[in-house]
């Protein structure tokens, strides 16, 4: 999908992209650096709303004072891209028509992905090396953070933010933080639930993030794929990124 998004945004003119899945109320974006969160919040749930109105396939210009923008819904997806003055519409359309069935592909995989995976209370054998790189994940970002605030407070906020999700995630329970702010396996639990363990994890890795802000505000200013670039394609396979960039943005994966 980073491939998909990269092309539109190569587009003469184009400043942001934004693509959302309306069947599973996930949103793919790329953006400039300095967009703020609450902005695209009210962006996306403005897209969310637009494709509403539209049931049928539908494509629209919008202009305004300062720049304009391409809307368009083909079945359970939506794409708004928007841009400068300049914005060449003619080979956006071009690049967006050529990228739709490359979108509807991708998208179409994730949802049989989500329906493959298991019902909650349900378990299914899950590779021992994908929950270490869960583990190691979570291991690199405490590293990082410990920079800035220091061990103890970290595994302080590794404990707490644990503690905070069990009730919601009780399959955290099988892992434990140490003195020097280590996560390990606490079970060797054979039958481990996919779903669980990486979005688990993903909600995890996102407290750990809020808290250690609260301490030093210049951890928000680290990027979690670049701390943990040497796992992030098995990470990217997991959708653990996407996951907690949708956690970035919403407090949940339900909807806006």
């Amino acid at each position: 999908m980073n491939k998909v998004l990269e092309e539109l945004k190569a587009v003469q003119g184009v400043s942001g992209v934004l693509i959302l899945d309306l069947e599973r109320r996930v949103t793919y974006q790329l953006l400039p650096a300095h967009f703020e969160k609450d902005n695209l919040r009210s962006l996306a749930s403005a897209l969310l709303e637009l494709s509403q109105k539209y049931n049928e396939p539908v494509r629209i210009d919008l202009k305004f004072d300062n720049g304009m923008a391409f809307f368009t819904r083909f079945n359970q997806r939506a794409v708004l891209i928007y841009g400068r003055p300049g914005l060449n519409l003619p080979l956006l359309k071009l690049v967006v028509r050529s990228s739709i069935r490359t979108i509807e592909r991708k998208l179409e995989m994730k949802v049989k992905k989500t329906k493959e995976k298991p019902e909650e209370g349900k378990s299914t054998p899950f590779a021992k090396t994908y929950v270490q790189t869960l583990v190691e994940a979570l291991n690199q970002l405490a590293e990082a953070y410990k920079k800035f605030t220091g061990d103890y407070l970290l595994t302080q906020n590794l404990r707490l933010a644990r503690e905070k999700l069990l009730k919601e995630f009780p399959y955290l329970s099988n892992f434990y933080v140490d003195n020097n702010g280590m996560i390990s396996q606490a079970k060797d639990t054979q039958e481990l639930v996919r779903k669980d363990a990486v979005f688990s994890f993903s909600r995890w890795a996102f407290m750990l993030t809020e808290l250690s802000c609260e301490i030093s505000p210049r951890i928000a200013e680290l990027n979690i794929r670049d701390l943990t670039k040497e796992m992030a394609e098995k990470l990217e396979e997991m959708e653990f990124y996407q996951f907690y960039e949708n956690k970035k943005t919403e407090k949940s994966l339900l909807g806006f």
